[in-house]
């Protein structure tokens, strides 16, 4: 799906959304990066009625980049058919249309340094200087030739610096509502959920490649048989050499989990050593410091990081701390009985759709009702 039907995207933004719609927002915007990201934008301008200028005036421009997207695909097709040079020439004028679009200030958006907000996602240097990447503007960070950054992708890439004297790390920190990639400098690709933080070595040095985590983060390790990934959090430390897998860490959540994609990993937790296969997860209870692998369907713990959310017989409980983490609301339990009641997804969520809208999918199948006001959300039984 090349593009998607403006009266969508515009009744995503006020709920209004029914299931056939849902599904073709949530095909769209996992197609791609730059899916999501353009819906980002769209949310960022919902405070504007329709009949306002600027949102008419930004509408006309959502349609402009969608065609020209188009195009630049219908150019991939072609190729062999145009001069290199030409071919190179057009592409680089589409993608900087494209990322000059995506670059637009959002409403309210405000520089951390200038401002003393807080931005949803910092990255602190090695000498300790806060950056606020959602609004910073460059491809490459002052002083530091060896990063690239794009806000509009939400991406960091590292390459290998030579000049280095000594070990230094960065932290990638996100808030609620916050999220982000980052390629490290070994190709190693790492996505950031809400309100998790990634301490990284700038370059790795040395006999392993150490992070470490706390929150939420899916890794795709690249494989280097002589230098092991270790990913450590709070309550486990897990060795990989090549794989993809998923880590929920959050300090405040009574259960930690790793769930495996593919590959093996070794995971060590409360004294021992345990061997990962492919669709298993490992699940350590703090409190009891009991350990548990279970056989699981992978999407459901790693299908945030492709824009959707997939759910079987979840917890309600379970499934409102996950959204109030990434649409920034605090949950109240008028009704404590309601947390244990479970929900079944019938297909994908989007993760990036109007929360009341999400949440109605809940109230057509639970006995269960939803008030949103400010960032108080109140869960009542029907």
């Amino acid at each position: 799906m090349d593009s998607i039907d403006w009266i969508i995207i515009n009744k995503s933004l006020d709920g209004s959304l029914d299931d056939q719609e849902s599904k073709m927002l949530s095909d769209w915007l996992a197609e791609s990066a730059e899916h999501r990201a353009l819906y980002q934008k769209i949310k960022a301008y919902d405070s504007y009625s329709l009949s306002d200028e600027k949102f008419e005036r930004w509408r006309s421009e959502y349609t402009d980049v969608l065609s020209r997207l188009k195009q630049r695909r219908n150019r991939r097709l072609v190729r062999r058919k145009i001069l290199v040079s030409t071919s190179v020439a057009a592409v680089v004028a589409v993608v900087a249309l494209f990322t000059l679009f995506l670059n637009y200030p959002e409403p309210g958006s405000v520089n951390l340094n200038e401002s003393g907000e807080h931005s949803k996602v910092q990255l602190q240097l090695a000498n300790g200087h806060w950056l606020d990447l959602d609004t910073i503007k460059e491809n490459r960070l002052m002083g530091m030739d060896h990063v690239n950054v794009s806000s509009g992708n939400k991406t960091l890439t590292y390459q290998h610096a030579d000049n280095l004297q000594q070990m230094e790390y960065n932290i990638l920190k996100t808030e609620r509502g916050g999220e982000w990639n980052v390629t490290l400098e070994d190709g190693t690709k790492v996505y950031l959920n809400s309100s998790s933080t990634l301490k990284y070595p700038v370059s790795f040095a040395g006999e392993s490649r150490e992070v470490f985590l706390e929150g939420e983060a899916y890794f795709e390790v690249t494989h280097d048989p002589n230098k092991p990934f270790i990913v450590k959090t709070n309550d486990m430390n897990i060795l990989v050499r090549g794989t993809s897998f998923n880590i929920n860490a959050y300090p405040d959540y009574k259960i930690v989990r790793t769930t495996l994609v593919n590959g093996k990993i070794e995971v060590e937790c409360s004294g021992n050593t345990h061997t990962i296969l492919p669709g298993q997860q490992i699940v350590f209870e703090k409190e009891t410091k009991s350990v548990k692998i279970q056989e699981v369907d992978t999407e459901l713990y790693t299908s945030w990081k492709n824009g959707f959310y997939k759910f079987n017989e979840t917890r309600l409980e379970d499934i409102l701390a996950m959204l109030s983490l990434w649409y920034d609301v605090d949950v109240i339990y008028a009704d404590e009985s309601v947390k244990d009641l479970s929900f079944t997804s019938s297909g994908k969520m989007a993760r990036y759709d109007n929360l009341m809208n999400l949440l109605k999918k809940f109230e057509y199948t639970n006995n269960v009702t939803f008030e949103l006001n400010g960032k108080k959300l109140t869960v009542r039984k029907k």
